[in-house]
């Protein structure tokens, strides 16, 4: 499949998410408020009515928001199976997403600390925590920090913070009421505000992400190579833990956790762009997105007159997508 192909599935994507709903609204309606989302009120357009022009306004911020998380989430996935070495590498598997989703929940319930800002920060820290404890414990372990033993040991912990984060979740009325329906993955939780709030980081990250791909080809091919060809492990292995700490912590914050996108994109796309990280990585930016917007589309139109969370529908896309690709392709090491 060519670059051009999935550039033009994601457009695709982009253009379902705003045109469809558990609300139906005409084509030429939607895209006739849509411009005044950014440059007005679009509960004001003459001739919509205020709700539908609501509602529009709901599908753009929701689209915005699945897009950053997706891209980010997906690069978080192809960095961590790059750096680690470890095919099983994903935010949610190693503990990334579970740690920045407690940070906040309890960051909100015992801090009061529920602004954009503090959410933020509080789900990088989360995330920042819950990895370098994985590495930790699995270092620990007979014969070190293996990628079975990662995987296993980020399974425990992010069970183990998955389980406070529902303690807390369900001790907490005001809490629960807040984060219910974020904790399972739902994008229409932002407003433009938090969108414009996390969008700079997400883009320094994936920026920083894309920096280390070269890097990442040449560690490879083992790092007594890497070395002599002039690559310092360490560093990009610590610069790489930046970003993923980064996309996956913002990206919970900004939609709550969502799961299979950092483990399946990047697996999807080997099949299509071969093993490069050069190609790796921008073609996550692209696939990314559309399963994201793809599933959440399918969360707004399976069931009628209402929606189910964008996590519940990316399991059940992800979890059938990855078996495919698996029978098809294998789980190679990265």
């Amino acid at each position: 499949m060519s670059w051009l192909a999935m550039a033009a599935l994601l457009l695709v994507a982009v253009f379902l998410s705003i045109s469809y709903g558990s609300r139906p609204i005409g084509l030429g309606v939607t895209w006739h408020v849509v411009p005044h989302v950014f440059s007005g009120d679009p509960g004001a357009v003459p001739g919509v009515p205020a709700l539908d022009g609501a509602v529009v306004e709901s599908r753009v911020w929701r689209t915005g928001a699945g897009l950053l998380t997706g891209a980010a989430l997906a690069v978080a996935g192809a960095l961590l199976q790059g750096a680690t070495r470890n095919p099983l590498g994903d935010p949610g598997i190693l503990g990334l997403t579970a740690g920045a989703a407690f940070a906040v929940v309890a960051g909100g319930a015992f801090l009061g600390l529920t602004g954009v800002t503090h959410q933020l920060w509080l789900a990088a820290l989360g995330s920042a925590v819950a990895v370098a404890a994985v590495y930790a414990l699995a270092s620990a372990a007979r014969g070190g920090a293996r990628p079975v033993t990662l995987a296993l040991t980020g399974a425990a912990v992010s069970a183990g913070l998955t389980a406070l984060t529902s303690a807390v979740l369900l001790s907490n009325q005001a809490t629960f009421d807040t984060f219910r329906r974020w904790q399972v993955g739902e994008l229409t939780r932002p407003d433009g505000t938090f969108l414009v709030l996390a969008s700079p980081v997400i883009l320094v990250a994936l920026l920083l992400g894309w920096t280390l791909a070269r890097s990442l080809d040449t560690l490879t091919l083992g790092e007594a190579l890497g070395r002599g060809l002039g690559v310092n492990p360490a560093l990009v292995r610590g610069l790489a833990g930046l970003a993923v700490v980064l996309l996956s912590g913002t990206s919970t914050a900004l939609v709550g956790p969502l799961v299979f996108c950092g483990l399946l994109v990047p697996h999807a796309v080997r099949s299509l762009v071969g093993i490069s990280y050069r190609r790796i990585v921008p073609a996550c930016l692209l696939a990314g997105p559309f399963i994201v917007l793809l599933a959440d589309v399918v969360a707004r139109v399976l069931v009628p007159d209402r929606e189910i969370q964008v996590g519940i529908a990316l399991v059940v896309i992800g979890a059938p997508a990855l078996v495919v690709v698996i029978r098809r392709r294998g789980v190679v090491a990265a």
